[in-house]
């Protein structure tokens, strides 16, 4: 029973986190029409990680609680998180620009899975583990 709470636990973060890049993603295609491009992408990052933190809050971790601290921990994770995808992303670029395999998809692609595996631990053990009801 405690493997399939994970399993389920584990299928809502990844419907959270796909859901999150698609706001993110059309966020970003909106508003880059209207303002210059950093800021619609600061725009719809942050909303997206609003997005994520009310929902991974209330419906996968289930944690009752709301705290300007837990938000601002959940900030910071999703910050460093984006900083470590972008240099993954780069590294395995700048690594293996030569292996036909290591293309931008792949490298994409891994530095999303490693950055997401960052979040998910994150904020499962450090964010919500100590405020659930």
């Amino acid at each position: 029973m405690l493997k399939n709470k994970k399993n389920k636990e584990l299928l809502k973060y990844i419907f959270v986190g796909l859901s999150t890049v698609l706001i993110d993603f059309l966020i970003y295609k909106f508003l880059i029409k209207f303002i210059v491009i950093y800021l619609a992408k600061t725009i719809s990052f942050l909303s997206g990680t609003f997005f994520s933190y009310q929902l991974n809050r209330t419906w996968t971790f289930k944690s009752g609680k709301k705290t300007l601290s837990q938000f601002i921990k959940y900030l910071i994770i999703h910050i460093t998180s984006l900083v470590l995808n972008v240099f993954i992303n780069s590294l395995l670029l700048n690594t293996f620009s030569k292996n036909y395999f290591l293309s931008y998809e792949v490298s994409f692609l891994i530095a999303t899975l490693l950055s997401a595996i960052y979040n998910f631990l994150f904020i499962k053990f450090f964010i919500f583990n100590n405020t659930r009801n």
